[in-house]
């Protein structure tokens, strides 16, 4: 359920804690643990504590889920 109408909302809500992200590239996703680092008009850059590459930069428009609590945005994955 969106509780969330952006993923400005989610970021802001969160301060600094940690955020799941679901990230689509094709027909492949991606959970993310991150700790968001800012948000542009055009992506999401995140400190990603799953894996070997930590610092990240993502398409605002290939993330179809970010949730931090009860706050939650979700997109439809068309």
């Amino acid at each position: 359920k969106n509780t969330a109408s952006n993923i400005d909302q989610v970021v802001t809500g969160a301060q600094g804690r940690f955020i799941s992200v679901l990230v689509t590239k094709g027909l492949q996703r991606k959970a993310h643990s991150a700790k968001v680092a800012k948000v542009t008009s055009r992506h999401v850059y995140f400190t990603d504590t799953n894996n070997g590459a930590p610092n990240r930069r993502v398409e605002r428009n290939r993330v179809l889920r970010m949730a931090c609590g009860k706050a939650v945005f979700a997109r439809s994955a068309l």
